[in-house]
C-alpha cells in the first residue's frame, strides 16, 4: 500500500511525493491512498478526495498583453487574466487572440529614426559649412572649396526639405 502526498498548504493541493504505507492504518490528512495521473503540462492535486489534473505553466514566461514584459510563472492553474505565453515581437499589439503587427507603432519609429537621421545629417553639414565659410572668410581658401561651400549649403537645403514622415525617405548624397 501506498500513500500518495499533496501539500495541503498550498490553494490547490499540489502532489509532492509517495511512500510506503503501513497496511492498518488509514491514509495521514495529507495523502490519499490513490494514485495520482501525471500528465505533461499538468500537475494532480488533491479536491475533495480524489486527484484532479491542474493545468501546470511553472517555470515557463508569460507576457503581459498591455507591457509586453515577461515574468517567470510560479502558481499552478491557468495563466491570470492579462497574460499569454505567445512571445511578443517588435512593433505587435495584442489583438484578443495573438500578437498581430501594429503599423502605427512601425511607422512612428520609422518616422522617428528618420528625423534622427535628419538633425544628425543636418548637424555634419553646418559642421562643414561653417569651417568652409571660416576659411573663405579669412581668405585662406584653397582649389574648390568655394565650390565645396556652394554644394554642402545645397546639400543642407535638401535635407531640410525632407518629410521625415514619408516612411521610404531617401537622403541626398553627401558632397565629396
Amino acid at each position: 500500500m501506498i500513500n500518495y502526498y499533496y501539500d495541503n498548504t498550498a490553494e490547490l493541493k499540489p502532489y509532492t511525493h509517495q511512500l510506503e504505507a503501513n497496511d492498518d492504518t488509514m491514509p495521514p490528512d495529507n495523502a490519499l491512498r490513490i494514485a495520482p495521473e501525471f500528465k505533461d503540462g499538468y500537475c494532480p492535486c488533491e479536491q475533495d478526495g480524489k486527484w484532479v489534473l491542474v493545468k501546470d505553466n511553472r517555470e515557463k514566461t508569460a507576457f503581459n498583453i498591455e507591457t509586453k514584459d515577461a515574468v517567470k510563472i510560479d502558481y499552478l492553474g491557468e495563466l491570470k487574466a492579462g497574460f499569454t505565453l505567445l512571445e511578443p515581437f517588435e512593433f505587435c499589439k495584442w489583438n484578443g487572440k495573438k500578437w498581430v503587427k501594429d503599423k502605427v507603432a512601425e511607422n512612428n519609429a520609422t518616422i522617428e529614426q528618420n528625423q534622427v537621421m535628419k538633425n544628425s545629417l543636418i548637424n555634419q553639414a553646418n559642421e562643414k559649412i561653417a569651417i568652409l565659410q571660416d576659411i573663405i572668410d579669412l581668405d585662406m581658401q584653397e582649389s574648390n572649396e568655394e565650390e565645396q561651400l556652394k554644394q554642402w549649403k545645397k546639400y543642407r537645403i535638401l535635407l531640410t526639405r525632407i518629410d521625415v514622415s514619408d516612411t521610404n525617405i531617401s537622403f541626398p548624397t553627401k558632397p565629396e
